[in-house]
């Protein structure tokens, strides 16, 4: 819109200096008058009521000078011509009429010959018998009429069209201009389309400038780029999920069907022969089946609660005899192998009798998780150290050995997708690596958040929160 007002203001200047330059050209030639295109063309009417009136007489040359007076021989040339064609006097250019045949084909004719208009008119006696004919030639064309007022004529002519090429003239300026100015921004926004053709995201366009207009569409574009990189970023990462859990399905159901597989060829080969063996056999295929079962059971079970549909089943729970419980289990853990399991539960709540509302099964699941990790690397006369404490705002479950701890690569992506553990500090094989990704995926479904570090005295540390409030209120909600 600016653009547009500037041409009009300055094509309006442009032809207001032409309009005053003609103005002022007219003022000072007063005298020289400009004929309009048809000047000569309103003559005939008088020059030929003039030949009517005098009829044949004219055909006399001494008519000739009487004749002038009438015809603006300035503008108009005209020739008298008799019965056998032929030019009696008037102009001695080119002839119009060669015989009498053309005198009868061309009377009372307008014809165009040459850029100029050419009228035959006849010319009668008193008995009204033609005697000859009367040639008129003439223009219709300013320029033409006013062969030595040029100036003037092409000054009036320019201010008459002067606006037009005014417009047209800084339209192109102000087009150029403009384009100059937009050009980078839309050059910047069509180069990101063509990257993001290329599956390329790595670029950006906010605020590419040039106007208002190209802004908001560059901001709209850079937000359209982040969406489509976050949504592919997304895609990228399912893939390489499904990849990675097919690895892992296939490299960890292996071992037990490759186990399963090679004692049941033995018992097929020398059962009858080693009944001795049978037993240690059948029960190497059982742990073997039991462990792909449970993969298979994990699998399914995080199917479930990757999805936004997937809740949990709150109940009122006892959380003193719930963890209670499990202590007992853990110590029987512990017991075998030769592991201490130290135990402290505290309750600073203003409510000691505090209903929660939690689900215990799932809380176990995650307990379970944890403690059987701390178990794989706590070595014999270790401590396994578990602590529960009931705050006005949180309960929070704190778990810490005097194991190896986690190493760099375990403290970056422990709570991963079948992340199985740093290959140099585990020395067992054969879990799935969904047991620390389940139990946050538990946790975050009770609004709480999992952690986990290394202890300065040695060992590792996982501490467990869960928002008390939101525990007491769940059930009644």
């Amino acid at each position: 819109m600016g653009a547009f007002a500037l041409v009009l203001f300055f094509s309006f200047l442009g032809s207001a200096l032409v309009w005053g330059s003609t103005l002022y050209v007219l003022i000072k030639q007063t005298d020289k008058s400009i004929l309009p295109a048809n000047y000569y063309e309103q003559q005939i009417p008088q020059i030929l009521a003039y030949v009517d009136k005098q009829k044949d007489i004219l055909l006399s040359p001494h008519m000739q000078e009487a004749l002038e007076k009438v015809i603006p021989t300035k503008g108009m040339q005209y020739q008298m011509i008799n019965l056998q064609g032929q030019t009696v006097y008037g102009w001695k250019g080119h002839s119009f009429v060669n015989s009498p045949e053309d005198v009868l084909i061309k009377l009372n004719r307008l014809e165009k010959h040459g850029g100029k208009y050419i009228k035959f008119h006849p010319i009668l006696n008193s008995q009204k018998q033609l005697k000859g004919m009367l040639v008129l030639r003439y223009s219709l064309s300013v320029s033409s009429n006013n062969p030595g007022n040029w100036l003037l004529v092409v000054l009036i002519l320019s201010s008459l069209i002067a606006p037009f090429l005014f417009i047209v003239f800084f339209a192109y300026i102000f087009a150029r201009r403009l384009g100059k100015r937009l050009e980078p921004s839309i050059a910047k926004i069509i180069g990101g389309a063509r990257r993001i053709q290329q599956n390329d995201l790595n670029f950006s366009v906010a605020g590419a400038g040039g106007s208002k207009e190209l802004t908001e569409l560059s901001d709209a574009f850079e937000e359209m780029r982040k969406a489509l990189e976050q949504s592919l970023k997304r895609e990228w990462k399912l893939e390489q999920e499904r990849r990675d859990m097919i690895a892992a399905i296939a490299h960890d159901l292996r071992t037990p069907l490759t186990i399963i597989q090679g004692h049941a060829d033995n018992l097929i080969e020398s059962g009858a022969r080693h009944p001795e063996r049978l037993e240690k056999y059948l029960l190497t295929i059982r742990n073997s089946t039991q462990r792909a079962d449970k993969m298979l059971t994990e699998l399914l079970f995080l199917n479930k609660i990757d999805t936004p549909e997937y809740v949990l089943c709150y109940e009122p729970t006892d959380l003193y005899a719930f963890c209670t419980r499990k202590k007992e289990e853990y110590e029987l853990l512990c017991r075998e192998k030769g592991i201490t399991l130290r135990y402290s539960y505290e309750n600073r709540h203003r409510n000691q009798k505090l209903q929660l509302h939690l689900d215990a099964a799932r809380l176990e699941q995650v307990f379970d998780n944890v403690i059987t990790n701390s178990l794989r690397f706590t070595p014999a006369e270790g401590v396994i150290e578990w602590s529960v404490r009931v705050g006005e705002n949180q309960i929070s479950f704190e778990m810490k050995d005097t194991g190896p701890g986690f190493s760099d690569l375990d403290l970056r992506r422990m709570f991963d997708k079948f992340y199985s553990g740093d290959s140099s500090r585990s020395q067992e094989i054969g879990h799935s690596g969904l047991g620390l990704y389940t139990a946050k995926m538990l946790v975050q479904k009770h609004g709480g958040r999992i952690e986990a570090g290394n202890r300065a005295e040695g060992g590792a540390w996982v501490c467990i929160t869960i928002p008390c409030d939101l525990a007491s209120l769940r059930y009644e909600i």
